[in-house]
Order: C-alpha cells, then sequence, then structure tokens
C-alpha cells in the first residue's frame, strides 16, 4: 500500500473548465441565422438556375459559429480546499430567511474571484463581467465555481 505522503504529494485541486462567449452579438447572429434556416422550409427551384438560398445561409452559419468560437473564453476553475471553502462560506453568512448556507449576492461573486484561475478575475472584474454577461452566463459560471468546490471529483467506471 503506498504511503499517504507520497499520495498527498502528488495531489492536486479539482478543476472544471467552461467556454463562455463574451461577445453577444456575435452569438446573436448565430442565433438568427439558425432560426432563419429553420424557417426556410422545403425549397422548391422556381427555374434550372436558381439555387437552393439554405447553401448561402449554411456559409454565413459556418462563419457566424467561428466568430463565436474566436470570442469564447475558456474560464477555469480550481476548488478552493475545504477549509478555504468553508472560511469563505463562513465570511457571506445567508441572511436569516434565505434557504441558501450563504448570501448569494456576496458569496457567489466572492466565490467567482476566489476560484477561477483563469483568467484571473479580481472582485472588480467580476463586477464588471457580471454586468455585461446574461443571468444565464452568470449562473453557468457561479455553477461552475460551486460545482468545482462542492462535488467530487469523477472516477470513471472501467
Amino acid at each position: 500500500m503506498p504511503d499517504i505522503s507520497e499520495l498527498l504529494a502528488g495531489a492536486s485541486p479539482r478543476e472544471v473548465t467552461v467556454p463562455v462567449c463574451l461577445a453577444g452579438d456575435a452569438g446573436a447572429e448565430l442565433e438568427a441565422l439558425e432560426a432563419e434556416l429553420g424557417q426556410l422550409g422545403e425549397w422548391q427551384p422556381t427555374s434550372l438556375g436558381e439555387t437552393n438560398p439554405a447553401f448561402e445561409l449554411q456559409e454565413r452559419i459556418a462563419a457566424a459559429r467561428e466568430r463565436v468560437r474566436e470570442t469564447a473564453v475558456e474560464f477555469r476553475f480550481r476548488a478552493l480546499g475545504h477549509r478555504a471553502y468553508s472560511n469563505l462560506l463562513a465570511a457571506h453568512p445567508a441572511p436569516k430567511d434565505s434557504k441558501e448556507p450563504y448570501d448569494a449576492g456576496t458569496f457567489l461573486p466572492a466565490v467567482l474571484a476566489a476560484c477561477c484561475v483563469e483568467p484571473s478575475l479580481t472582485p472588480a472584474q467580476v463586477d464588471r463581467l457580471l454586468d455585461v454577461v446574461n443571468d444565464g452566463t452568470a449562473r453557468m459560471l457561479f455553477a461552475t465555481a460551486l460545482a468545482v468546490n462542492e462535488e467530487p471529483s469523477p472516477i470513471p467506471f472501467s
């Protein structure tokens, strides 16, 4: 059986990475083009020289997807460790009427700043980020920060 000191020497905190598109206009363009393609229905040519409008739309969609990929940022989160995470929770106690174990208004931005290692975020930068992204993206970032600290690392079954 290996020595626990050897095991701990090779241990590292759990990490999770999520992509976020920070260019809302690029995402909107992609969604609009995909919706337009979905509304085309079945195409019937009216002359031999006519081309299917879906072909041009598919090219525009491919270009829009590439723009979204280029503007996406990988956010990498690293677990704080049990003690540091517990201390952060304790620093943001829940209001008396809350069902959460923390004050969501202060804890969620704080945990985001504390465990997002790439890009590194200060609390002021988290505030600016939350002013730019929509609620769905903010919730995904918060959920990832919570998950990296609260969920066990996955172990694949063989």
